[in-house]
């Protein structure tokens, strides 16, 4: 029985690169549906690469109405984002961007600068917006053999010894892929994994379009 192929695939605002099975022949350029660490989002072949897909599938080419799905979204993400910042004015960290993926999950990117637990607010933007909100924390820079957090819940004294700033909420309680990465740690020790296969790969980490 024949392996499926695996292609490195870019998603996210960020650039980010991961290695993803696929029962479709892709071309590099191609627009296609992935499920991944972070829920169903959208993303571009770049290359196709020997082994498993071990940080997901393929689920279909994309389609216009998946594209338009994300765009129409972009007001209202927009909008969470100016509420998420005022919601932070008594926490330390900052809002910067907000992306969102297929299956309505809007992910905030924030710079923290002490520990802090943001749960209570991503709940209320939630609730008020209808997307579920998760939080990826842009100062990690961790090893990939760092090992992750036990779980901590971002406040000092609790999990947070090693800097890792505010915890993520919903992140923390389900990741940004509903349960796949339970920790920020965890989860920004994946994206450090995929960026040292991109640069192994050769490839430069450009934004989509």
């Amino acid at each position: 029985m024949a392996t499926a192929p695996a292609y490195l695939i870019q998603y996210g605002r960020p650039g980010f690169v991961g290695r993803f099975h696929s029962a479709l022949q892709l071309a590099r350029g191609d627009r296609v549906v992935v499920r991944g660490v972070r829920g169903i989002e959208l993303g571009a072949v770049l290359l196709s690469v020997e082994g498993t897909g071990e940080d997901g599938v393929v689920l279909r080419t994309a389609t216009q109405d998946d594209e338009a799905h994300v765009t129409q979204s972009q007001a209202r993400v927009q909008e969470l984002l100016t509420a998420a910042s005022e919601g932070a004015l008594a926490l330390p960290l900052a809002f910067v961007d907000v992306e969102v993926t297929l299956d309505n999950v809007a992910i905030l990117h924030a710079l923290p600068w002490d520990a802090c637990d943001a749960t209570p607010l991503l709940e209320q933007l939630s609730a008020r917006f209808g997307f579920t909100v998760r939080l990826l924390d842009l100062s990690r820079t961790p090893s990939v053999k760092d090992e992750p957090s036990s779980g901590g819940c971002g406040k000092p004294g609790c999990g947070t010894e090693s800097g890792g700033g505010c915890s993520t909420g919903g992140c923390s309680t389900g990741s940004c892929s509903k349960g796949s990465v339970k920790s920020a740690d965890e989860l920004t020790a994946h994206f450090a994994d995929l960026r040292q296969k991109m640069e192994a790969a050769g490839l430069a980490r450009t934004p989509l379009n």
